[in-house]
């Protein structure tokens, strides 16, 4: 764990280095809940692929940083974890971003890829298409909050990403619901790059191991589906 200097005080960010010289980077982009173990392990399966790998707090902001998870279906939310979601604007995102960059750049590696979940997969999005001459790959897994009215819509950031994308989406999610599904479906359909949506049977957040929606077999698929992402368009 290291600690980015930033203008709002310093930001934790875990680094994992892959066993030999890594073939390029992957930021990944936590979810709602704050980082936790869970996360970390996630993010240390890129590093066994070769990837020197930056999972960065993105609540370094907050006061709270931390949430429980809930542990079934009908269990409520804490509204608290809503705010920081809500708080923790795209803006703020790519000021993170810049420093892991430079970070990485300062190591050589100037091909990266973005992952994110949930609430990381608007940020992973636009980063790659606000840093496109060095991230070569965005993926977003059952992203959260990707659509709404107006110009500054995460998913009207696709015309701008010259890398790969793809779209993860669960069939039973609140949070990006088939008609926000349909709409990053018809701007990947419009965009002239390489990009893939899936559409998986399973519940929002599903590829996380700790979560009561856990899918193993379907989050295995995807995580596979990243990494073949990142080999084809992130490694020179």
């Amino acid at each position: 764990m290291v600690a980015f200097a930033t203008p709002d005080g310093p930001m934790e960010v875990a680094i994992f280095a892959p066993g030999s010289p890594p073939i390029g980077g992957v930021i990944v982009y936590m979810d709602a809940f704050g980082l936790r173990p869970e996360l970390e392990g996630m993010a240390a399966r890129f590093a066994a692929a070769g990837y020197a790998t930056y999972l960065p707090d993105l609540y370094h902001r907050l006061a709270q940083r931390h949430f429980a998870i809930p542990n079934n279906a009908a269990a409520p939310l804490d509204p608290a974890m809503g705010a920081a979601n809500t708080a923790t604007t795209l803006a703020m995102g790519l000021a993170d971003t810049a420093l892991v960059l430079a970070h990485a750049a300062g190591r050589g590696i100037t091909r990266l890829g973005t992952v994110g979940y949930c609430m990381g997969a608007r940020h992973a999005l636009l980063a790659a298409a606000t840093y496109p001459d060095t991230i070569a790959a965005a993926a977003c897994l059952h992203g959260g909050r990707m659509v709404w009215d107006g110009a500054d819509s995460p998913h009207r950031a696709i015309a701008r990403v010259r890398g790969a994308l793809y779209f993860a989406f669960a069939a039973n999610d609140k949070t990006c619901p088939e008609p926000h599904q349909a709409a990053i479906e018809c701007a990947l359909t419009d965009w002239a790059g390489l990009g893939s949506a899936e559409r998986f049977p399973t519940q929002h957040g599903w590829t996380f191991p700790n979560r009561w929606c856990h899918d193993p077999e379907m989050a295995e698929r995807a995580h596979r589906r990243v990494v073949a992402l990142f080999d084809r368009a992130v490694v020179p």
